[in-house]
C-alpha cells in the first residue's frame, strides 16, 4: 500500500511539474497583459484632507482596497499643476504635482506603497497641448526667440475671421486670435489649451525629457498618451469637408466635419514609433518593464495602426473603445445611435476588433471612462455584471473605470445645477445645454460607505462650508463599497471573482471562439492548448431558456465553474440548482433571465 501511495504521489508530482513547465513555455505575459488596469480619477476617488477634492493621499489611503480586489495597475488621470479647466488637462507644468492633489513627496510615497503591493502605476501624459498659463506659451505669445515656434501659430493677421473652418472638439473655432502677437493660435480643445507644435525639434526634446523624468526618475511604470490623434495637422491649413447631412447648418460642431486634415496623420504614427523606442531604451536602463497605451477615437483599422505602424511597434496597445458604443438610444454629443446590449449588438462590436487585431498586438477591453456616460447608465443597471463578464473574460487587458466594480451610475441630471457644473465642456454651452455636454455626471465621488453624508469620500461630514467638489450620488446609501464587501454575490464580489477567473490560462491568453449567439444568448469559448477550457454563457433576455451546446464541439459533460443571476437573491437560489463543481450535461443547460453560467471541461 505504501509503495502504491508513493507511486501515485510521484505521478501526480510529475503531472503538475509538466503542466507548470508547459505554461511557462507557452506564455510569459508582461505585467500590463496579465490583469486589470484601474482608471482612477484622483479628484473623485478619496479626499484625505477635507478640502472636498480627492488627492494622492486619498489614493494611498485606499491602496489596500485596490490590492484586495485584485487589480494589477492604477492609471491616474492628470495630477499636474493646471489652470483649473478641463479636469486638469490644461497643464501649467509637465514635471510637477498639482498642489490641490498633493506634492512630489506624496507622489513618491504613492509609487513606493503601490510597488510594495505589486501594483504598477500609469500616468496620463498630454503631449498635444498645454495651458495658456504655461511658461512656454507665455513666452511664445511674446515672440521669444526660443519659444516662438513651440505652438501652432497661423500667420494671418485678419482678426475678422479664423484661418479656416476647423472646429474644436468642444465647439467653436479651433483658432483664437492673440492681440499681443497679432496672430491666431491653434487649440483642438479649449482656447486655454493651445496646441504644441510637435514638428519643432525642441518641443520633441521637451517631450522626451518629460517622459524620462517620470519613467526614470520617478519610477512610473507606464504612460497613457492623451488625445494622440490630434498631434499633427496638415501644414497648408485647408478647410475640412463638411458631411452632407450637416451642410445646411450655420454653426458646425466637431462631428459635422470629416477631419482628414487634423486627425491621425502619418507623422503621428511615426513619432509614436520613436517614443516606443525611447520607452524600450528606458526600460533597458531601468531593468524593468515600461509601457505606453494611447487614447484614440477612430475607425478600428486606423486605431490599430497605433499598435503596429508599417510593421514597426508603436504603443503596447491603443485603447479599445468599441464597448463605449453600447447604449440605449442616441449619443447626443456625437449624434450617434447606440448599439443595444443585445447578443448580436455585442458581436457587432467585437468582430471588427478581433478581425483586424494584428498578431503582434495585444487586445484590451473597457466599458467606460471619464469622458463617457457610465456603462450602467448607458445600457441599464441590470446588465452591469454581465458587462463586466465581457470586459474581464473576452481576452487581453481589462480597463476598469473607478466605481464600475460596485456598479456606480451617473449622477441624475437634475442633481447638478449649472452653478455646480465643473466641466468646461458643459459650462461653455450655457444653462440650457450644459446637461448634454458636461462630463461631471460620470465623474462624481467614489461611493465608499455610509459613515458620513458624502459616501465616505471625505473624512468629515458635508457642512460648515465643506463639501465635495461634485455632488455625491444619493444612491450611495444602498450602493457603496462597505455594503458590498460583506454582501454575497454583490457587484463587487462578482467583480473580484471574475478577476480570479481571468488568471486562468484559457482566459488569460487562450483562443477565443463564438458558441451560440442569437437574439437572446451570447456565449463563447476560451481555450489555451493543454489547459482547462471554458465556455461562458449569458442569457440577455427576460425569459428562461435551455441551451444545447452539442453542435459546437463541446463535450457532453462539463463542470460548473461559476454562476450568477440577475440579483444576489436569485444567485443564491441558482447556486442551489447549479453548485460550483457540479457536473452537468451540456445538451441542456438552463439559463434564467440575465443569468451567466461558466463551465469548464
Amino acid at each position: 500500500m505504501n509503495r502504491l501511495v508513493i507511486l501515485l504521489s510521484l505521478i501526480a508530482s510529475v503531472s503538475i511539474a509538466c503542466k507548470t513547465k508547459s505554461k511557462a513555455e507557452i506564455k510569459n505575459l508582461k505585467w500590463w497583459q496579465k490583469g486589470v488596469i484601474y482608471q482612477l480619477y484622483p479628484r473623485s476617488f478619496k479626499d484625505s484632507n477635507g478640502d472636498g477634492y480627492g488627492d494622492l493621499g486619498g489614493v494611498i489611503e485606499k491602496i489596500d482596497y485596490l490590492k484586495s480586489i485584485g487589480i494589477s495597475a492604477i492609471w491616474l488621470n492628470p495630477i499636474y499643476p493646471s489652470g483649473g479647466l478641463d479636469g486638469g488637462y490644461d497643464i501649467t507644468s509637465f514635471v510637477d504635482i498639482d498642489p490641490l492633489l498633493g506634492d512630489m513627496e506624496t507622489f513618491d510615497k504613492l509609487i513606493e506603497e503601490a510597488h510594495k503591493r505589486g501594483i504598477y502605476v500609469i500616468m496620463d501624459f498630454i503631449p498635444n497641448h498645454s495651458s495658456d498659463k504655461h511658461e512656454w506659451f507665455l513666452a511664445s505669445k511674446n515672440n521669444s526667440e526660443k519659444y516662438k515656434d513651440y505652438y501652432v501659430w497661423h500667420p494671418s493677421r485678419d482678426q475678422s475671421k479664423p484661418p479656416n473652418n476647423w472646429v474644436s472638439y468642444f465647439g467653436g473655432s479651433t483658432w483664437t486670435f492673440d492681440q499681443g502677437r497679432g496672430q491666431w493660435y491653434l487649440h483642438h480643445f479649449l482656447p486655454q489649451q493651445p496646441d504644441l507644435n510637435i514638428r519643432n525639434e525642441d518641443v520633441q526634446k521637451e517631450i522626451a525629457n518629460t517622459m524620462k523624468f517620470w519613467l526614470k526618475e520617478k519610477k512610473v511604470d507606464g504612460l497613457r498618451i492623451d488625445a494622440l490623434g490630434f498631434l499633427y495637422e496638415d501644414e497648408d491649413f485647408q478647410d475640412e469637408p463638411i458631411f452632407p447631412a450637416s451642410s445646411h447648418l450655420k454653426i458646425l460642431n466637431y462631428p459635422d466635419l470629416d477631419h482628414i486634415h487634423t486627425f491621425s496623420k502619418a507623422e503621428t504614427f511615426q513619432i509614436l514609433v520613436k517614443w516606443r523606442k525611447l520607452i524600450e531604451e528606458i526600460a533597458r536602463d531601468e531593468k524593468s518593464e515600461k509601457m505606453m497605451v494611447v487614447e484614440v477615437y477612430d475607425k478600428v483599422k486606423t486605431t490599430l495602426k497605433y499598435c503596429l505602424y508599417k510593421n514597426q511597434p508603436a504603443a503596447q496597445f491603443p485603447f479599445n473603445f468599441q464597448f463605449v458604443q453600447l447604449r440605449n438610444g442616441t449619443d447626443l454629443i456625437k449624434n450617434q445611435v447606440g448599439i443595444p446590449f443585445e447578443p448580436k449588438g455585442i458581436k457587432q462590436l467585437i468582430d471588427p476588433w478581433i478581425e483586424n487585431l494584428p498578431d503582434s498586438c495585444w487586445s484590451n477591453w473597457q466599458l467606460g471612462n471619464h469622458d463617457n456616460t457610465r456603462v450602467g447608465s448607458r445600457i441599464g443597471k441590470q446588465f452591469i455584471d454581465l458587462a463586466n463578464v465581457l470586459n474581464m473574460l473576452l481576452g487581453g487587458t481589462t480597463i476598469t473605470y473607478y466605481g464600475e466594480e460596485i456598479g456606480m451610475v451617473d449622477l441624475p441630471k437634475d442633481k447638478l445645477s449649472f452653478e455646480e457644473c465643473q466641466d468646461e465642456a458643459g459650462k461653455k454651452r450655457g444653462p440650457e445645454l450644459f446637461q448634454i455636454y458636461s462630463r461631471d455626471y460620470e465623474r462624481t465621488p467614489m461611493q465608499w460607505s455610509t459613515v458620513n453624508n458624502n459616501a465616505g469620500f471625505m473624512n468629515v461630514d458635508t457642512g460648515n462650508g465643506r463639501k465635495p467638489w461634485l455632488p455625491v450620488n444619493e444612491n450611495y446609501v444602498d450602493l457603496n463599497v462597505q455594503k458590498q464587501i460583506v454582501q454575497d454575490f454583490s457587484h463587487l464580489n462578482i467583480y473580484k471573482d471574475l478577476i480570479k477567473l481571468k488568471q486562468e490560462p484559457s482566459f488569460s491568453w487562450g483562443e477565443f471562439k463564438y458558441l451560440l449567439v442569437n437574439d437572446e444568448i451570447f456565449s463563447f469559448e476560451r481555450n489555451a492548448p493543454g489547459f482547462k477550457k471554458y465556455a461562458v454563457l449569458m442569457n440577455l433576455s427576460s425569459r428562461t431558456i435551455n441551451v444545447n451546446l452539442s453542435d459546437f464541439g463541446i463535450p457532453d459533460e462539463a463542470k460548473i465553474t461559476y454562476v450568477f443571476g440577475s440579483n444576489p437573491q436569485e444567485t443564491h437560489e441558482l447556486r442551489k440548482f447549479y453548485s460550483i463543481g457540479q457536473r452537468i450535461s451540456t445538451k441542456r443547460i438552463l439559463l434564467t433571465n440575465l443569468n451567466c453560467i461558466i463551465i469548464s471541461y
